[in-house]
């Protein structure tokens, strides 16, 4: 098992009243570490906030003030931001953007929900309801994110919607690829009798034009969902690719999924389960010639771990260490709204002691991004919670060595 040397922990973003969570990372061509992260609007999970970047010119010590790359309006938000550096010094960032529908307007009828209905945060069922994924975007910058393009939208038919989650690749070829998960038949992430797949869209252009290039996992009984796909180019030139799973009807999460490609991204082995649980991913190649994977552990004790591997294909848990335990408070002082993504009561907590083995809203911990920097440090970042009375999300990081 490998253990860890030099080990720090550092803050990346913060907010007093709204979460920040999801952040993803890269080293662009100065040295610099970009981190892209959502703030929600709202002091809890919602999926309908705004896309910020901040800076690190010290391997993650310290950052800048954060900077809006898109931000949230009265009828959209943003959120599951990813970034990329092109080798013309393009720098895109991919992100999914939502929509409020009749927003302000109050049904005549009655709610089918009675909760959660606060002063603070008013009935969350009609906004459940009346919100909607429009799409996978790119925005892109040539002056090193002192201004951005407006959103492009990424084509990903035939599916109905692309979720994000890491930023994208780019091959020597100079195309792009990026990682998305949807489905066919229905939008939001559940629904119409039909599992999640993993695919892959692809640019020519420098992210102006997007087109559905390949299936990375699905399965065609819909038992299986292949979500959040993470993508790594090895040092042989082919692709590798780690992905979420979750069975069905359960929804209960599954071990980490692997597909190999040899040819650029066009086709892809059958999906096979490592003997590791966590999600999501990400991957990189590591200057010693191996290879890294950190996810993120949702239950007790929690946080994040890695696992190294010496062909980046071949991952198996003996491998395995804990980059952070915890992230989950102890508490509440207030009641907790569930997710927009589901319905109204999933993941509600009230107020009062939390059970780790039944956490409700407070799992969402993890989603790290990992880096390499020039000196050998490895950063990882991820978010969890504070403890303060209305916990809040927020965004780290720790910098460690490999002993091994």
């Amino acid at each position: 098992m490998p253990s860890l040397i030099d080990v720090t922990h550092h803050t990346i973003a913060t907010h007093p009243e709204h979460c920040v969570n999801q952040v993803a990372t890269r080293v662009v061509s100065t040295g610099e570490v970009i981190a892209v992260y959502n703030e929600e609007r709202f002091p809890y999970h919602h999926d309908s906030g705004q896309t910020l970047l901040t800076r690190s010119a010290d391997g993650g010590i310290s950052w800048s003030a954060p900077e809006v790359v898109l931000p949230w309006t009265a009828t959209t938000g943003n959120w599951d931001c990813g970034f990329c550096e092109l080798a013309d010094g393009t720098w895109i960032v991919n992100l999914t953007i939502t929509g409020h529908f009749k927003k302000g307007i109050r049904p005549e009828g009655v709610s089918w929900s009675s909760h959660p209905n606060t002063p603070e945060w008013g009935d969350w069922t009609w906004a459940y309801k009346l919100q909607s994924w429009l799409g996978t975007y790119v925005v892109r910058s040539t002056d090193r994110g002192t201004t951005w393009s407006a959103p492009i939208p990424v084509n990903v038919r035939p599916l109905k919607h692309g979720g994000c989650r890491l930023g994208c690749w780019q091959l020597p070829s100079g195309s792009l690829l990026m990682g998305l998960y949807g489905r066919i038949r229905g939008y939001e992430e559940e629904g119409e009798g039909e599992s999640t797949r993993s695919a892959l869209m692809r640019s020519d252009d420098g992210g102006e034009n997007w087109e559905y290039f390949s299936t990375l996992g699905y399965d065609a009984a819909s038992i299986i969902d292949f979500e959040e796909p993470a993508l790594l180019r090895l040092h042989d030139g082919r692709l590798v690719c780690t992905m979420r799973t979750h069975s069905n009807p359960s929804s209960d999460s599954r071990n980490i999924a692997v597909v190999v490609s040899d040819d650029d991204g066009f086709s892809w082995t059958p999906p096979r389960y490592t003997n590791i649980w966590g999600f999501p991913t990400e991957m990189i190649a590591l200057q010693d010639g191996r290879y890294l994977m950190i996810y993120g552990y949702r239950r007790p004790p929690y946080g994040v771990r890695g696992c190294i591997s010496d062909d980046g294909i071949t991952w198996d848990r003996k491998n395995e260490f804990v980059i952070r335990d915890g992230g989950v408070p102890g508490r509440s002082a207030v009641d907790k709204p569930g997710s927009s993504r589901m319905s109204p009561a999933s993941g509600k907590y009230g107020g009062g002691r939390i059970d780790w083995n039944n956490p409700g809203v407070y799992q969402h911990i993890g989603y790290p991004s990992v880096v390499q920097l020039n000196d050998g440090t490895i950063l990882a970042s991820y978010h969890e919670w504070d403890e303060r009375e209305q916990p809040l999300q927020h965004v780290l990081c720790t910098r460690f060595r490999l002993a091994d």
